[in-house]
């Protein structure tokens, strides 16, 4: 569905992404993990075409999107829906304003049609019975709620997360990875920006791991915690010492 092929972009004479090949697959959860600074949201940037990258391809869904123009990429970004990191909620907007926000410039709906869509992906979410209520008046973890069923209000083929947990205390995070999750039961596609490892291995059925711009591994949860790479067995056992938990998911 999203093949990126030695993909390299530099930003101010400094090398952000460097030759990066990147194959996401239809219908699962992959996780970019790395350090802070690594590259992992300049990838997400790439993907939904906000960069064009200095070379190499990015194909989603056959098309080859690196020197489209803006109107060229509309069609391709209505597949995808995005949850910063930030939320970026409209403070002086209710929830329910909020996701139709997006709705109605996406979707010829009306009205009706609208409101039924808020509520069915609030449902979606656990959120119900929240569309009147305003950003301020949310927790932390319902506000990443909102976020996500605003990313789904027009059912997108593809949800680009990026760092989806951070701040969030750990039954927020839970509660938000476990949706992530759910994502698969309606063949949605989603890529994960993440720095956290636990999310990886809850989330993730390929992860792959950046640092300094470029892809030091990739395959499964069983690939990554195998590798011999020493960058990886350092990012992994010096920051994640469960030995038991990292056995449970190598078995």
């Amino acid at each position: 569905m999203i093949d990126l092929r030695d993909v390299s972009f530099a930003l101010e004479n400094k090398i952000i992404l460097n030759k990066i090949s990147l194959q996401i697959n239809e219908g699962i959860t992959s996780v970019i993990l790395g350090p802070s600074g690594a590259g992992k949201s300049s990838i997400l940037k790439i993907i939904l075409g906000l960069w064009k990258p200095d070379s190499g391809e990015v194909i989603i869904d056959g098309h080859k999107t690196g020197k489209l123009s803006e109107n060229e990429m509309l069609p391709i970004r209505q597949k995808m829906g995005m949850v910063f990191q930030g939320n970026a909620l409209f403070d002086s907007l209710t929830v329910e304003e909020n996701i139709a926000y997006f709705i109605s410039q996406k979707k010829h709906l009306d009205e009706i049609e609208i409101r039924e869509r808020v509520e069915k992906v609030l449902s979606f979410v656990n959120l119900s019975g929240t569309e009147k209520l305003y950003p301020e008046e949310l927790s932390g973890g319902m506000k990443k709620r909102v976020a996500i069923a605003r990313a789904l209000s027009f059912w997108p083929q593809i949800v680009l997360f990026d760092e989806p947990t951070t701040g969030l205390d750990p039954i927020n995070s839970k509660t938000i990875l476990e949706l992530i999750n759910k994502l698969k039961e309606i063949k949605t596609t989603s890529v994960v920006v993440t720095h956290i490892l636990n999310d990886a291995l809850f989330i993730g059925d390929k992860l792959t791991v950046i640092n300094d711009g470029s892809i030091v591994e990739t395959g499964t949860i069983k690939d990554i915690l195998n590798s011999t790479d020493k960058f990886v067995n350092n990012f992994f056992y010096e920051v994640y010492k469960d030995v038991d938990l990292i056995n449970k998911h190598i078995q």
